[in-house]
């Protein structure tokens, strides 16, 4: 008879007990735990690293509890403090006893109607809330709503909500802040352009996963994506999905509009159409004025070539924000460094890190894709080093050999689907 394997003690973090692991993203790590001055079960955001030594994501994580710890409302995920322990600042939020709807539409493909409207009608009562409040979350997605123990649903994660009457320019100009699949088109152009209707365009789109089990772009490139959005160039839910009735049909239709004037002017709008309560939505007021036209399909940018040929990359650069570790291959492989991917392209990377490695060394690169057994590791020459204002390093790695474009785009993809809170 085998012994009994000894248990391992809880982990502490400061007045926390840390139970179990509910989702990791490259600025944080939720767990659910257990508060000792009080007994409750919670979850806590705790910071990575990097953001303790980056002045920009520090900032991005106390102005998301700012923001998030005021409101009150039955569809929003409570948060409830925030402190720092050692440095690494943390934030405690109500912890959900159901799967987010991410994990639900990867066990059972699609919801019920029922079930799927059930959510959106919810999720469209928190935005109307947050819009009144001229506050944008910019991330709706599957992976960001998240169900109690009796299936009603509840938005969380705003890690990306921008607060309209705020003066902060902490959402960086041509950055395409959300997720690839349900992020609106305007916002690849410039994620500062995001208003109300973007919002519904997300949920729109969620609720479209919902219904068919489908992404209504599909998959691919994020150039390929943007075009197919700007096009409209979606079958409608109807087609895949038998007996959807023709309103709650037409309110996604509208919700997924490319020009955001015929979309629904409001969340409420949006939940009265799929009440069938509105036949179609009225001229939008734009809250605020897009910075930019969107007339022409965005693209991201090429990488441009700098002076002195430190950089050479010819394909579509991506702006991402994805922790990593690297090594230099010596004769005997060097210490494994942490450290932050910033941009990649099928050629080549920019990476962020707190030690310097020579130009010309060989770096190994290496990336969780979630899971265990899901890394990726990439090798790339470095063609130049430049100090940063932050004490760290970036670094212009030229691959060894280039990736594909399919490959990049899982990675980009891969990455731009992770949530801080699951």
């Amino acid at each position: 008879m085998p012994s009994e394997q000894p248990r391992r003690a809880p982990r502490r973090f400061g007045p926390f007990e840390l139970i179990s692991k509910l989702g990791q993203g490259g600025m944080s790590t939720v767990y659910k735990a257990r508060d000792m001055r009080s007994s409750a079960v919670v979850a806590i955001k705790i910071a990575s690293h990097l953001v303790v030594n980056d002045r920009y994501l520090s900032r991005r994580f106390e102005l998301e509890y700012d923001l998030a710890h005021p409101l009150e409302h039955p569809c929003l995920v409570k948060v409830f403090e925030n402190g720092k322990e050692d440095k690494i600042p943390y934030m405690v939020m109500e912890c959900m006893d159901g799967p987010s709807v991410a994990q639900l539409l990867k066990e059972r493909g699609a919801l019920s109607e029922k079930e799927a409207l059930d959510v959106a009608l919810a999720i469209a009562d928190a935005l109307a809330y947050l819009h009144g409040k001229q506050i944008i979350h910019r991330d709706v997605k599957p992976a960001n709503i998240l169900l109690d123990a009796h299936g009603a649903a509840k938005l969380a994660d705003l890690g990306l909500v921008k607060n309209l009457e705020s003066l902060s320019k902490l959402t960086r100009s041509n950055l395409g802040l959300g997720t690839l699949q349900f992020v609106s088109p305007e916002q690849f152009d410039d994620a500062r352009t995001a208003d109300a209707r973007s919002d519904i365009y997300s949920l729109a789109a969620t609720l479209y996963v919902m219904l068919t089990g489908e992404y209504p772009f599909g998959k691919g490139g994020m150039a390929a994506m943007v075009t197919r959005k700007m096009r409209n160039d979606f079958e409608a839910p109807s087609k895949k999905a038998a007996h959807l009735p023709a309103h709650v049909d037409q309110a996604i239709r509208a919700g997924l509009d490319a020009d955001r004037a015929k979309r629904p002017a409001t969340a409420k709008q949006f939940a009265d159409m799929l009440r069938g309560g509105v036949a179609k939505p009225a001229a939008s007021t734009p809250t605020p004025a897009p910075t930019k036209s969107a007339d022409p399909a965005p693209t991201p940018k090429a990488a441009s070539v700098k002076k002195g040929g430190k950089e050479r990359r010819g394909g579509m650069r991506y702006s991402v924000e994805v922790a990593a570790n690297c090594r230099a291959i010596v004769a005997a492989a060097g210490k494994r460094w942490p450290g932050w991917i910033i941009d990649v392209s099928t050629s080549g990377l920019c990476l962020n890190c707190q030690r310097r490695f020579e130009i010309g060394s060989i770096l190994e690169v290496s990336l969780n894709l979630g899971g265990d057994d899901n890394t990726i590791t990439l090798v790339g020459k470095i063609r130049w080093a430049a100090a940063t204002d932050k004490k760290s390093w970036l670094h212009g790695c030229e691959f060894t050999r280039p990736i594909s474009e399919d490959d990049m785009n899982t990675i980009v993809a891969e990455y731009m689907d992770q949530t801080k809170l699951k």
